[in-house]
């Protein structure tokens, strides 16, 4: 049986996708799970997953190319034997099933004693062409493969060993897709969206109070351990529902407000960031936020975030308190209205009736698309978070069931 392997729905915001590096070639057998080929969206590289077992027949686009999602990009089957024919555009009659395999079957590299080398047919084109043996690069893909960007890497450095007169300690770095595209969307951003900023400041020892009790809770049951993070996606998410214009999109010439309150978490990365999204964060306890975002900031980490956990983002969240920083803006993530930004706790003079104290508390600030969103609308909803964590009541487990 012979089944077509699409680019799936992404989440991406731009239209188009690219295809940036394919992991397998034709006749090659893939088991459910495994890594096929990377796109790369608006927001993210992407590794897209096989959906089941079989054997790579033909694959049916060029690296580098713009294709559109549920565009079929390969075919699979259950054996080797099973005829194919492959349609392609009128204007491309050649485009065969036998063509399309020989321009992507390229001869395996092999190391001396003759075990193969892992490496993407764009690797290996690329380190063919630039005379750069695989056998020496440590692969950086998730199963320890070479790719395209450990084959520039190498080039890049090799160029810089031999550029002459270049100063000592001098290192050009090529920007990776992900990268590229984060400096795409947050100029768009700036460019399109007229930001505007609310700041306030937020008194946290009620729930520093509520999250120490919430750790001894959460060790006696073997859950996760909820962050400041994750109360503060809560508070927010619960402040959403009250605001339903920071909780939508603006595409230039309608607002479109969602039902659902899906909160984009950012996380950086070595060569980029991520913003991966809890999916119905107001309806959460602090325990299954907690849950979700270590999972989520896991997966980041090792490039295994599906398309699901990247797509329907309704608002995002940005913490940058754990690098010490008292407060920061954030660019607004597009289409959506809104950015929370988060500084550090820190514990700061307070004077109440003529007395002075060391409180902790948080700078928060919030961004906002001031072509939906007006002044007092932001303020308003800031304010209602700050009142949610002062007053953290409605956000805190059930403790009376702690046994």
């Amino acid at each position: 049986m012979i089944f077509s392997i699409v680019i799936p729905d992404l989440g991406a915001t731009g239209g188009d996708v690219t295809l940036e590096e394919w992991f397998v070639e034709p006749g090659q057998e893939v088991t459910a799970g495994q890594p096929l080929f990377i796109v790369a969206t608006d927001k993210a590289s992407v590794e897209v997953e096989a959906f089941r077992g079989g054997f790579i027949r033909v694959l049916q686009a060029d690296v580098g190319q713009s294709l559109p999602i549920g565009s079929v990009v390969a075919l699979l089957a259950d054996s080797l034997e099973e005829p194919i024919v492959v349609p392609g555009p009128e204007t491309e009659p050649e485009r065969t099933a036998l063509h399309l395999q020989e321009r992507y079957s390229p001869q395996i590299p092999q190391t001396p004693a003759g075990q193969r080398i892992l490496a993407s047919p764009l690797a290996r084109r690329i380190a063919k062409e630039e005379a750069v043996d695989l056998g020496s690069l440590r692969g950086s893909g998730t199963q320890g493969q070479i790719l395209k960007r450990d084959v520039i890497a190498a080039i890049t450095e090799r160029e810089l060993n031999t550029t002459k007169g270049a100063k000592a300690g001098s290192k050009r770095e090529i920007l990776s897709p992900m990268q590229l595209a984060i400096a795409e969307r947050t100029k768009r951003s700036k460019d399109q969206a007229p930001h505007f900023y609310a700041t306030i400041t937020i008194e946290m020892l009620e729930v520093l109070n509520m999250r120490q009790k919430m750790v001894g809770w959460a060790e006696r049951k073997n859950w996760p351990d909820p962050s400041i993070t994750d109360i503060c996606i809560k508070a927010a998410a619960l402040s959403l529902r009250e605001f339903p214009l920071l909780n939508a999109n603006f595409d230039g010439e309608a607002i479109t407000t969602y039902s659902e309150i899906n909160i984009g978490l950012v996380i950086g990365l070595p060569r980029g960031m991520l913003v991966p999204v809890i999916h119905g964060a107001d309806r959460l306890d602090l325990y299954k936020i907690a849950t979700t975002s270590k999972r989520l900031r896991q997966m980041a980490e090792a490039g295994r975030l599906g398309a699901s956990d990247l797509s329907g983002g309704t608002f995002t969240l940005s913490n940058l308190g754990m690098f010490g920083l008292d407060s920061f803006t954030a660019v607004i993530n597009p289409p959506q209205t809104g950015i929370l930004a988060l500084g550090a706790v820190l514990e700061k003079p307070v004077v109440s009736r003529g007395t002075i104290s060391a409180q902790p508390q948080m700078i928060v600030t919030l961004s906002v698309d001031h072509r939906v969103i007006d002044g007092i609308t932001a303020a308003r909803f800031i304010t209602t978070f700050k009142e949610m964590l002062e007053n953290p009541n409605s956000i805190a487990p059930d403790f009376s069931q702690d046994t």
